[in-house]
């Protein structure tokens, strides 16, 4: 099967030596692009594989991930599962609502009771990785194992971090750095704000 990060790279959705902002407000230089993956269904595809192959021993019932790219992992990862164990496994997402993210849409009482795989395109601190995990459980569902395309922090994002097994397809270390403790800021790399979250973050700034 071919290799996720070459495949990525190949299909330029991994940007380096360039100044981003991410969700969470931190700062890096290199930027995964998920949103230059989710076009190519047959690249999307093999992701979906990829997840189920190192979920297939979990007996997963329900594969949930954190809108908005989550929902398509989810989908073709659910898919790939149910052909590879011949059982129809099922797909749900949560999104934000009250500050959290929650199960809505009666995607609860679909998890009640199952197993849940719980998917994420990315992670650099695991923060909606981890809420969607909290999603779940807070539904009935038992989440049986969390799992994401690229860990851009392994030391920091583990099984620990989610108190459940802990699956990657990938690991690609990125430095990050806190707003205030940016080396890139310090040596005025310039923020990128067409890519990742460099607009809000100078729109909160009132710049």
């Amino acid at each position: 099967m071919e290799d996720l990060l070459t495949m990525l790279e190949q299909i330029g959705a991994i940007m380096s030596n360039d100044h981003f902002v991410g969700t969470s407000g931190s700062h890096f230089d290199t930027y995964i692009n998920k949103d230059a993956l989710y076009p190519y269904t047959d690249k999307v595809a093999l992701v979906g594989q990829m997840f189920a192959d190192k979920l297939k021993t979990y007996n997963v019932a329900v594969v949930a991930g954190p809108a908005l790219g989550g929902i398509i992992l989810s989908q073709w990862t659910a898919a790939a599962l149910s052909k590879l164990t011949n059982q129809n496994v099922l797909s749900v997402y949560a999104e934000k609502k009250d500050g959290t993210l929650q199960l809505t849409r009666g995607y609860d009482k679909i998890v009640t009771g199952k197993n849940v795989a719980v998917v994420e395109d990315l992670t650099t601190t695991g923060g909606s990785l981890k809420k969607a995990v909290e999603a779940v459980q807070a539904a009935g569902g038992k989440v049986v194992v969390a799992a994401v395309m690229v860990n851009k922090n392994p030391h920091v994002v583990n099984s620990a971090l989610f108190g459940v097994p802990f699956e990657a397809l990938a690991e690609k270390i990125v430095q990050v750095y806190s707003p205030n403790q940016c080396q890139l800021c310090a040596n005025t790399i310039p923020i990128n704000t067409t890519i990742g979250h460099g607009k809000k973050f100078f729109e909160a700034k009132g710049k």
